[in-house]
């Protein structure tokens, strides 16, 4: 109730930009298993509402919107007809009206603060998921055992995976907003940020995270040269993974990290392969149309005995194999058709548009994170989309960028 009065209370100052960040701070702190942070569960539904109310019945003050939301039109609306195959047709509902929801509030109030307050609300935001990363370290030097599970560090996070993927979200989120505003940060607080984000990774061990940065960091330099080139070898990438893959692992044992990248898993990924195996064999039985929003919960939460008894824990682990569970090979194909169109309509505005998408889209192959909505990785997605595909924040507009991303104004 505090939450929602204080919401209200910001709304009649017009401080668009305080509900905004206080949004994306409910969203992290709803992923904590804390039970003092329970309250961001049930505020997040009722928040975003609230959000909604407000753009949609205050238009004068949203004077210019977001047309990001239309490229996934089609995979919302075959997603929202699709929860009267749910066996939980409520909550189905609920998972893909969220979905288009949090699709259409992010890039509205991202614009909307930035014609207010300019660039500064991309500092408030770096700053923001700055202080939740600092507060998990400052649990850990302090002793408490809260910024772990199990052995593994994360932070504020509910798990390890949770902070890793945060962060190398974060880590493409920061570098996006460094591309179109290059002297936004001092270099202390460039040196800084970094650090945060590379240490946090580095703590929680996340090889996800690890390999998210260095794909993007590859591919950034061959877009450089060329982008057709960078596709082209991102396919044979892609299609030579297995071989690829095996000689990682002797790469790793011979470097003596072998402990720390939990060699003993990798091949498996963690009980992954489990997951994923039973996955596919659930599509089988909806290959085209799935079965709702929310499918995938109900599906693992059923078969929990099972799977743990073989090994695995948690949901399908990967956002592709969530996505077609819940809305079919042809909700997949709408999804991924949106996802790769707002990306190439990126690469029209920047050359780190590609690196960008190579990135994302390794990672959601290990996470499901990008097949829900009011998580804290899913929203950072639509932030860098709105930026590299609205004109409000096109380098041609930004007099204070340079052409090359890392490259400073001398």
């Amino acid at each position: 109730m505090f939450v929602v009065t204080s919401v209200l209370l910001l709304k009649r100052k017009n401080l668009y930009q305080e509900i905004f960040l206080g949004f994306m701070l409910i969203l992290i702190l709803s992923d904590s298993r804390e039970r003092g942070f329970n309250f961001a569960i049930d505020v997040k539904p009722v928040y975003i509402v609230l959000l909604s109310a407000f753009l949609f019945f205050d238009t004068q003050k949203f004077s210019s919107f977001s047309r990001l939301i239309y490229l996934f039109l089609p995979f919302l609306l075959v997603a929202i007809f699709l929860n009267v195959n749910s066996e939980d047709w409520i909550a189905s509902t609920q998972k893909s009206l969220s979905y288009a929801l949090i699709l259409f509030i992010i890039p509205n109030y991202l614009i909307k603060t930035y014609k207010e307050r300019g660039e500064i609300i991309f500092k408030n935001i770096v700053y923001l998921f700055s202080v939740v990363l600092i507060a998990g370290i400052v649990l850990k030097l302090s002793g408490s055992s809260l910024p772990y599970l199990g052995d593994r560090y994360r932070g504020v996070f509910g798990n390890p995976n949770g902070i890793g993927v945060f962060c190398s979200i974060f880590f493409l989120l920061l570098r996006t907003i460094e591309h179109y505003f290059p002297s936004l940060f001092s270099r202390q607080e460039r040196v800084s940020i970094y650090g945060l984000i590379f240490f946090s990774i580095f703590l929680a061990s996340s090889r996800n995270s690890i390999m998210c940065v260095l794909i993007y960091l590859l591919f950034l330099r061959l877009s450089k040269i060329s982008p057709f080139i960078s596709v082209l070898i991102f396919i044979v990438i892609v299609s030579s993974y297995q071989f690829l893959f095996t000689y990682f692992e002797l790469f790793i044992q011979r470097l003596g990290l072998g402990e720390y990248f939990r060699i003993s898993t990798l091949s498996t990924g963690s009980g992954r392969d489990i997951a994923w195996t039973f996955a596919w064999d659930n599509i089988q039985k909806n290959f085209f149309f799935g079965r709702g929003f929310g499918y995938d919960e109900l599906l693992y939460r059923a078969n929990y005995q099972e799977l743990s008894i073989r090994g695995h824990q948690g949901n399908a682990h990967n956002s592709y194999l969530t996505i077609w569970l819940n809305t079919g090979i042809i909700g997949l194909f709408l999804f991924m058709t949106g996802f790769l169109l707002a990306f190439f309509k990126g690469t029209k505005n920047t050359v780190i548009a590609l690196p960008i998408m190579f990135a994302v889209l390794f990672s959601a192959n290990f996470e499901s994170w990008a097949a829900g909505s009011l998580n804290p990785i899913t929203f950072q997605l639509w932030l860098i989309l709105t930026i590299i595909t609205s004109d409000h924040f096109s380098k041609e507009k930004n007099s204070a960028a340079v052409s090359e991303l890392g490259e400073r104004p001398k």
